[in-house]
């Protein structure tokens, strides 16, 4: 039971880990991600993201509704065939979150859940109609496990080394035909893989594994990432070293620091980062 209690948590580090998926499925490129907003402020990590044009929210609907209309337009009508990821849960899962949501569907009649927080269906309802104006081929439902080590105090476990031994993920693709187009069944729908997603999630943390269907097998890649571990690890860590020598010795190193940082900042809080590449895209001239 300890065991098990111990595992009925959440983390917030899933997006981050869902690249090493997005990268043997060779998607990074074209992902893009549905975060908070105060998010893309952060300096370095934050305007990094506004570069790869992830979708950045307010929390306030009335802001959020249009925001989403217009970023959504641009990647479903893109020639590019962009991907768009979604929490529909909408927070990070712990114990306040956790009470909050429970409480929630308690009132609604809803079934508990252990592992997961209940789905906001509102923004998945509006992403999907969005992209049905432009194209939408399918939705892949995904969900991770972590049969040992779960980074459940997010960031604090990147920086002290704490990283899980192992990361599974359950994929699932459904057809764009598949999915109700009327918004109350398709807020039911959406329900009903959550259902669906919380039977995974417990049998998962009693088995340590999830089910393969008949006449599958089981993907399985510690190998590969080990092969690639150390060498990442010593070249970032040389280049970390080199950038603070030349910051230490090099007042040129020091000016363009101040310099890119600066305009970074400024071109963040103005709004002027994070739609970048739609600029770029409608100032270019027709092929």
């Amino acid at each position: 039971k300890q065991w098990y209690q111990r595992r009925v948590r959440g983390t917030r580090l899933d997006w981050m880990f869902l690249w090493s998926v997005t990268g043997r499925a060779r998607v990074s490129a074209l992902l893009k991600i549905i975060l908070r907003g105060d998010l893309k402020h952060i300096p370095g990590f934050g305007w990094s993201m506004q570069f790869g044009s992830f979708l950045f929210l307010s929390r306030k609907w009335a802001k959020d509704k249009q925001y989403l209309t217009d970023k959504i337009s641009f990647l479903a009508k893109s020639d590019d065939n962009y991907k768009l990821l979604v929490f529909p849960e909408g927070t990070d899962y712990d114990p306040k979150t956790k009470a909050k949501s429970d409480k929630f569907g308690e009132k609604e009649g809803w079934p508990h859940l252990d592992f997961l927080l209940h789905p906001r269906s509102t923004g998945f309802v509006h992403c999907v109609n969005e992209y049905r104006k432009g194209k939408l081929d399918a939705i892949y439902d995904l969900t991770m496990g972590y049969p040992k080590t779960l980074p459940h105090r997010g960031e604090m476990d990147l920086i002290t080394g704490r990283f899980p031994e192992e990361i599974h993920t359950n994929v699932k693709r459904y057809e764009a035909s598949e999915v109700p187009s009327d918004d109350v069944a398709l807020e039911a729908w959406l329900r009903e893989r959550w259902y669906e997603k919380e039977k995974l999630l417990k049998n998962f943390y009693e088995t340590g594994e999830f089910p393969v269907a008949e006449g599958q097998r089981r993907p399985y890649f510690s190998d590969s990432a080990n092969t690639f571990k150390w060498p990442i690890f010593v070249i970032w860590n040389a280049a970390l070293a080199l950038s603070l020598y030349l910051l230490i010795i090099s007042p040129a190193t020091r000016s363009y620091f101040l310099f890119a940082n600066l305009t970074l900042f400024l071109l963040s809080t103005t709004g002027l980062l994070e739609d970048l590449d739609r600029r770029c895209e409608k100032s270019s001239p027709p092929e």
